[in-house]
């Protein structure tokens, strides 16, 4: 079974809001480095896939701080709507980064596409952990 689903299936069963959001961080840094490294040994289409997933696993991570639903692509978007009440750029951000998700399937950006994409998705990343006051950054 992949880290994923492992970690999904785990923080279903966990109780606490408060460790269901560090199992979620704790995913989006395990996404972001294995995408990182994907990158660097020139596989865009898998990194792009992980770094979209780090930002995924993020914004669960807020989700579960506010108690939002968040187990579909559609109420990730509520939540991204959310957070772009206090910071419109996010809505920006997110829509950006998830031109990731389209290039795991499409294949149509180039390795410096990535790299500018993943800038992206850091700044959502990096903006939830200070909403949470976990910042580690990825």
């Amino acid at each position: 079974m992949d880290p994923l689903s492992l970690l999904q299936q785990r923080a279903s069963r966990l109780g606490n809001p408060g460790e269901r959001v560090e199992m979620y961080l704790a995913a989006a840094r395990w996404f972001w480095e294995e995408g990182m490294r994907l990158l660097e040994r020139g596989d865009a289409r898998q990194a792009s896939e992980k770094l979209w997933n780090a930002v995924v696993q993020s914004v669960k991570a807020y989700a579960e701080s506010v108690g939002a639903p968040h187990d579909s692509h559609r109420l990730i978007w509520a939540v991204v709507r959310r957070l772009a009440r206090e910071n419109a750029e996010i809505l920006t951000l997110f829509a950006a980064a998830e031109q990731l998700h389209i290039n795991f399937y499409e294949g149509h950006l180039e390795r410096g596409d990535v790299e500018h994409l993943a800038g992206r998705a850091r700044q959502i990343i990096e903006y939830i952990e200070r909403l949470l006051g976990k910042a580690k950054g990825p």
